[in-house]
């Protein structure tokens, strides 16, 4: 019967919550959050991307080792936003303040605006806990340099190099016009390309930018810089990446020579194709590369070409996006680069020539209808 009863109990207390009573060897007098001592009904102000500053005072009402803060931010979709002290001693009559440093993501979901922070300090043997409301909002404007794809993290002098950048609207307002200037400062040598929209929660690659190594350049590690200006000039952000430039020069195969067709003329959504003339002035026959960058193409990658002969490659441009772009056309061969040719050219808005030509054909529809109707009442 006894054991009966124990085992009883032992399942019991087995569903009993562990409860951690408040300390007796300190506690919270008072926490700061960006310098504000909320009440506890008060909500206290954070912007996303921000590093919020939280500052605890306690009050050392016993003695005690080996003691801990820890604040933190549930509801992250891909993490926990927490921070914590170092280990510190506390003494009976002793006041005490330390400072956290929460980083607070770019992307954190605001919709709902209102977050917990919570506020921890604790020992081996027991904690303090308050919480807090935080309100969270995005700032006004606030545009994010998401990435920075190079088209090779090596060149050589006289080499061309793309570098595309991918932005993320972060902000509460959609933006229009962006500048983005990519650049070497230590070359001396930048380009630019524009956006013409970002709205709100989205995400668009800028179209490439292309910079020419100079020649005579040492070999090195050079930083590359991208400045993004919007709101009309009035905001910035800047980001970098880095590009190794060797001392070796590119190779050329000087046995052949290469022809390209202007491009122009180009419409979004439109597929427009080009022409790529090699002759090969070698005295064996040599296979010759394609490669096409900077916008969306389908091209042959490669042509073999008998000694003393020519050949054509083919390549079909179709922009996505209209305004002033760049496309970079490279033929090679196993002997090296033959040539390289940078085209820039204006693509035009997609043509309406279709809801012209009915609303046209409607009109003279209608007009011949009016001429039948006034030719029966004569």
């Amino acid at each position: 019967m006894i054991k009966k009863i124990m085992c009883l109990f032992m399942i019991m207390l087995a569903f009993v919550p562990i409860v951690n009573a408040d300390s007796d060897n300190y506690e919270i007098s008072k926490v700061y959050i960006n310098g504000i001592s909320p009440s506890a009904d008060q909500m206290v102000q954070v912007e996303r991307g921000d590093s919020a500053q939280i500052t605890v005072h306690l009050e050392g009402t016993g003695d005690t080792t080996d003691v801990k803060i820890k604040t933190w931010i549930g509801g992250y979709e891909f993490d926990t936003i927490e921070e914590y002290t170092e280990t510190f001693d506390i003494e009976n009559g002793v006041s005490y303040r330390k400072t956290l440093y929460l980083d607070i993501p770019e992307d954190l979901d605001v919709s709902s605006n209102e977050y917990t922070l919570h506020v921890e300090v604790y020992d081996s043997q027991e904690r303090e806990t308050e919480e807090y409301s935080l309100f969270f909002e995005a700032e006004r404007h606030n545009i994010l340099v998401k990435d920075i794809i190079l088209s090779s993290s090596s060149v050589s002098e006289g080499d061309y190099l793309g570098v595309k950048v991918r932005l993320d609207n972060q902000g509460e307002m959609d933006e229009e016009d962006l500048r983005v200037t990519v650049s070497i400062p230590e070359l001396g040598i930048s380009n630019r390309e524009y956006l013409d929209d970002l709205e709100v929660d989205e995400e668009a690659d800028v179209s490439t930018v292309y910079l020419t190594i100079p020649e005579g350049v040492s070999e090195g590690v050079y930083e590359i810089k991208v400045e993004v200006e919007y709101n009309d000039g009035n905001t910035e952000v800047e980001d970098s990446n880095y590009l190794r430039i060797n001392s070796d020069a590119t190779v050329y195969d000087e046995n052949a020579v290469v022809s390209f067709q202007t491009i122009k003329d180009l419409e979004v959504n439109e597929d427009s194709s080009f022409k790529v003339q090699v002759s090969n002035l070698g005295e064996s026959s040599k296979t010759f590369y394609l490669t096409v960058s900077g916008m969306d193409a389908d091209y042959t990658e490669s042509v073999t070409v008998p000694a003393g002969s020519s050949s054509e490659l083919y390549y079909t441009l179709s922009p996505e996006e209209s305004g002033y772009q760049s496309v970079l056309v490279e033929v090679s061969s196993e002997d090296g680069v033959v040539e390289q040719k940078l085209f820039n050219t204006d693509v035009d808005e997609e043509s309406n020539f279709w809801p012209l030509a009915v609303g046209g054909a409607f009109a003279v529809f209608v007009i011949l209808l009016i001429l039948t109707y006034l030719n029966r009442l004569r």
